[in-house]
């Protein structure tokens, strides 16, 4: 008898559980999940709107996609955030802001446990998380790899440089026996710190430091020093045009582009913009490969590491909907399709993506035939990559070292500029 009330009591508690498990998800069968992202046409972006009705086949849960420019970001995150009334629930934005922004972003320690962030490098993790939480999926994200002209490199009997002295080497070839620039860096300041990407990597492969572990600026020690006069030196020796210390990515990217440079430091997700896109020049188009950031003779190889995050907005009101709608697009497979798709040019150009960060298929040898290999690369270099502080002031730090980095391009001294710099963020960091 007492065996029979024990498992009617059972069987009733299965049957509550599942009822509340089936009112939740009906309860979220009528939400509406705001997905705010950056203006631009990205097609990774692109690809997520499009998919989003197979997301809303399977869950019920309706998704809707605004754009934000860039430029008005920061201030409509803040802004969104200080009303407690935000018009969106999910929000990409660029790592750099993360520290600022926390505050208004939903910690997601709550929704997953650390298992699921072991799928990402740990280097794109480490930029989605402030006071050791994290509060955004690092879905996408780009390390630097180094592009070069293949036929021009062949034609010259040269190699691919390795380190920073055989860049300067080669460089020294292609500008005396050809009629282009050897490289195109960006030197402009401003634009979140744009210039500073390939500098830190100059900086920490000369085992140089922005900060020490105390938030004591140190990028102007003897090392830091040298690794920035090498940067420079790009310039000065005749390497980069001399309109590079006006350029920004984009323009510096339009220079390689056009077939006016053999070589361009940037992210890897204009690999297919480079041999695909009608703006490159025919001579460009297919004939461009990449390799590994250069390293210091017999130094580490460390590459700089952007990612555009998504994150939760903490005011929002659709929370649980919003963890489903993020759970869905971490899915490997969802990622490994989007890319698959469009290596395999089955969907529209404004859909085409090559952002991977997953680590299975970072390693995909499916993806990595498709891809020349890029995946691979990309893997190596997020697992040498470091990253900037991520600490509320980096933002005005960066204005700080950006403005210092252009104004070494156009002619002051590196010692002297790194010196004042270092002065400047140590006032703001004691604030």
């Amino acid at each position: 008898m007492k065996k029979n009330i024990l498992f009617i009591m059972l069987l009733i508690f299965v049957v509550v559980l599942a009822a509340c498990n089936n009112d939740s998800s009906e309860d979220l069968e009528d939400q509406t999940v705001t997905v705010a992202v950056t203006e631009g046409n990205i097609g990774q972006f692109n690809a997520w709107e499009e998919r989003s009705e197979q997301f809303t086949e399977e869950t019920g849960i309706e998704v809707e996609f605004i754009g934000i420019p860039y430029d008005n970001l920061l201030d409509r995150i803040t802004a969104e955030g200080i009303s407690g009334d935000a018009s969106f629930d999910l929000v990409t934005h660029l790592d750099v802001m993360g520290p600022s922004i926390s505050q208004f972003l939903e910690p997601l320690s709550g929704y997953a446990d650390e298992d699921f962030f072991e799928r990402f490098p740990e280097s794109i993790v480490e930029l989605s998380t402030y006071d050791g939480e994290i509060y955004s999926l690092p879905l996408r994200a780009n390390a630097q790899v180094l592009f070069y002209r293949e036929d021009v490199f062949e034609d010259l009997g040269i190699e691919p440089p390795t380190t920073w002295e055989e860049l300067e080497n080669v460089s020294e070839t292609i500008t005396s026996e050809t009629d282009k620039s050897a490289i195109t860096p960006y030197y402009q300041a401003g634009n979140n710190g744009q210039n500073l990407a390939i500098w830190a990597s100059y900086l920490w492969g000369n085992g140089a430091e922005i900060l020490d572990e105390n938030n004591t600026p140190v990028f102007n020690s003897s090392e830091g020093v040298e690794a920035t006069e090498k940067y420079i030196d790009l310039l000065r020796e005749g390497f980069a045009p001399e309109g590079s210390v006006s350029f920004a990515e984009q323009e510096s990217r339009t220079h390689f582009k056009q077939g006016r440079s053999a070589m361009w430091i940037g992210w890897w997700w204009v690999y297919s913009d480079f041999n695909a896109s009608d703006s490159s020049a025919e001579e460009v188009r297919g004939n461009v490969n990449f390799t590994t950031i250069p390293t210091w003779e017999d130094g580490e190889q460390v590459a700089s590491v952007s990612t555009f995050p998504l994150g939760m907005m903490e005011s929002s009101k659709n929370k649980e909907a919003a963890w489903e709608f993020m759970e869905w697009l971490s899915n490997p497979e969802n990622e490994k399709s989007i890319v698959m798709d469009s290596l395999n040019e089955e969907v529209p150009m404004d859909q085409f993506s090559t952002d991977i960060v997953q680590l299975e298929n970072l390693r995909d040898e499916e993806l990595n035939e498709l891809g020349d290999d890029l995946f691979n690369i990309g893997g190596d270099s997020f697992e040498n990559a470091k990253t900037f502080p991520t600490i509320p002031e980096w933002p005005q730090i960066s204005d700080i070292l950006s403005r210092a980095i252009s104004n070494m391009a156009t002619g002051e001294d590196v010692q002297s500029q790194l010196d004042a710099a270092a002065e400047e963020v140590e006032l703001l960091l004691q604030e």
